[in-house]
Parts: structure tokens; sequence; C-alpha cells
């Protein structure tokens, strides 16, 4: 992990996420309750093998990025993008450790997110939910509130602009 970004709320300091981060992401989801994991990835998870350490771990730094919450040398939150190669739309993906979540970790590292990927040139977050996901409902609200959130299904999705 490469700091960015040193101590805000407390103890936390961001970082970007790098490959070799594998053993400290894994931990990171162990420790999440089934209903995060859940909200995270869409679909049960039982196994954190089953999140695909590799593929998120697949960080080039431009089209593929993430930014880490670390407290104590342990990842506490992780909010990434990843977009095709040349395109201006980038999915995010956003998941914070249960005893950390409401207590702005979250918005802290979208923001670091939303700054590095202006950087790398992409110009809209695709951002995918569950439509009864409250939190993150709100945290998509508060950090872009011209979101025109469209729901269906059970789900929820907006199209945002980067650097707004």
């Amino acid at each position: 992990m490469i700091s960015i970004q040193g101590a805000g709320a407390g103890h936390v300091s961001l970082a970007r996420l790098e490959k070799t981060d594998r053993e400290p992401l894994l931990r990171f989801f162990f420790r999440l309750s089934p209903e995060t994991l859940y909200r995270r990835f869409h679909s049960p998870i039982v196994r954190p093998e089953q999140t695909h350490p590799e593929r998120l771990l697949d960080i080039d730094h431009h089209d593929r990025e993430a930014v880490v919450a670390v407290v104590d040398d342990e990842v506490v939150g992780v909010a990434r993008y990843a977009r095709r190669p040349g395109a201006e739309t980038a999915e995010v993906a956003v998941v914070v450790a249960d005893d950390w979540q409401h207590q702005g970790l979250a918005t802290r590292m979208c923001g670091v997110l939303e700054d590095l990927a202006a950087t790398a040139g992409v110009r809209q977050f695709n951002l995918n939910m569950q439509a009864d996901n409250p939190a993150v409902l709100r945290l998509v609200v508060r950090l872009y509130p011209d979101a025109r959130l469209s729901f269906s299904q059970g789900a929820c999705e907006a199209v945002v602009a980067v650097g707004s």
C-alpha cells in the first residue's frame, strides 16, 4: 500500500491498493459479515476466494484503481473503479468493514478515488447498488446531489459525472 493521504478520522489512513496487498485484502474479506459481503458483491459469498481476489488486485492505477482505508496495517475499507481501456465511464464498488461503517470512510475513499479517476481521464462513474440499501443510497445522494437514480427489479443505477 502506498499512502496517498494522511490520517484524518482518528487513526485511519488512505492508500492505493497494490498488487502485493493480497493478504491484507483477504484478511479484510474474512472479517466482513455475510450481509456486507452480499451488499458488495450482490450475491451470497461464503468464502473470500469467491470474491476473486486476483481480479480485485488487478490494478494498473489507470483503468483499474482502488483506494483502501487502513488502521494498524489492516484494511477496513475498499473503494475501486474499473473501466474498459479507452472508455470514459468506470464501474465503482465500495465496501467498509462492519465495525467502521457510518464513520465517513466511504465518503473519504470515494473522494480520493474520484480525484484519481479524473486524473486518469474517467469522466463518469456508473453506480449499481441494491435498492434496499439505504446507507449506500444516502452516500450517493450526499456525494452526487444531482444524480438521477433509476430503480428496477430491486436494483438502483446512476451515472454521475466525475469531478463535478
